[in-house]
């Protein structure tokens, strides 16, 4: 290992430079997982009078801590973001990418490095919440982080309406024949490819991102199924829309979601700001209905286009059923 080979790195100073009070890590034991693979490292922490923290010392030498209290293990920002890149384009796991670190750190199995998996997959959550929230230029507001809203970080859809940004300021006194211009078209559909397995549960994993994105806040929306457990599912008066009527059949032991619900821009293919949401139980009302009216609040239009292959039955009772909401 490097630390075997006399490494030792030295934080809170310039390269060269010696610092009169060194404080080793934790246990003189510390690993760094970087694009080249996992090391051991000797690590040696400022301990000077004007030393900054031993978080800042590692985020200003580029290296994520994987935790606050005493750090034992960090990733270089370079692998966070090639793994960041990486799984919107091949879609490779946490797990598949950390093995293919772990093999080309040792290839043989005789000797392998120390496992550093959980602390990974901390890490690149913490590390896309932080993007997420630099992109949506949080950072300077005032008010910090706390004061996100839901949605704020979503990317709008450029050629759909947005009022008081690519509309004329008289567009609502555009005349019939031309309302269609500044008309919203949305197209609402559910995914039961994206599974996802009882694994877990929101004290032990809580989400990070509080619906500032594309997803509904989770704590409102499992609160708005909880009061509506009870209701049933209306019945399809049609008989070629299983989607409805077989809602309640759909296999989820042991899955705490079969599917995702949907709002896209119907004409762009762009996601709505809190627009996404999971299905427990096949693609229901209560379930659709909270996904509708939670990208609707965001909107200020005259006309809205709805493209829903259940429109027929699912809009027989909706202005009923939005009472409830």
């Amino acid at each position: 290992s490097l630390k075997s080979l006399g490494l030792r790195i030295q934080l809170g100073h310039a390269v060269g430079e010696i610092c009169c009070n060194a404080c080793p890590a934790y246990n003189d034991d510390f690993v760094i997982i970087d694009n080249n693979g996992i090391h051991e490292v000797g690590l040696n922490f400022c301990g000077c009078g004007t030393a900054q923290t031993r978080t800042n010392q590692l985020l200003r030498a580029r290296l994520f801590p994987a935790t606050v209290v005493d750090p034992k293990s960090a990733a270089t920002f370079r692998v966070l973001k090639q793994y960041h890149l990486l799984s919107f384009e091949s879609k490779a796991s946490v797990f598949e990418f950390y093995q293919g670190l772990s093999r080309l750190t040792e290839n043989i199995g005789i000797d392998p490095p120390k496992d550093r998996y959980a602390t990974f997959l901390r890490v690149i959550r913490q590390w896309r919440i932080l993007k997420l929230l630099k992109r949506s230029a949080r950072g300077h507001f005032p008010d910090g982080v706390e004061s996100t809203k839901e949605g704020d970080c979503a990317v709008l859809c450029p050629a759909c309406p947005h009022p008081g940004k690519n509309l004329p300021e008289d567009w609502r006194n555009a005349p019939l024949a031309k309302e269609w211009l500044y008309a919203l078209f949305v197209g609402i559909d559910a995914n039961f490819r994206l599974k996802r397995k009882h694994v877990s549960n929101d004290y032990v994993d809580p989400g990070l991102s509080k619906g500032w994105a594309y997803f509904v806040e989770e704590r409102a929306y499992k609160a708005h199924l909880e009061s509506h457990k009870d209701s049933m599912q209306e019945r399809s008066m049609c008989t070629s829309h299983s989607a409805v009527n077989l809602a309640d059949t759909k296999k989820s032991k042991g899955l705490a979601a079969t599917g995702v619900g949907t709002v896209d821009c119907a004409r762009h293919n762009f996601k709505l700001p809190n627009a996404v949401g999971d299905l427990q139980k096949g693609e229901k009302y209560i379930n659709m209905d909270y996904l509708f009216f939670s990208v609707m609040r965001h909107r200020d239009l005259k006309v809205l286009n709805v493209s829903y292959d259940i429109a027929c039955q699912w809009s027989r009772n909706l202005w009923t059923r939005m009472r409830t909401l």
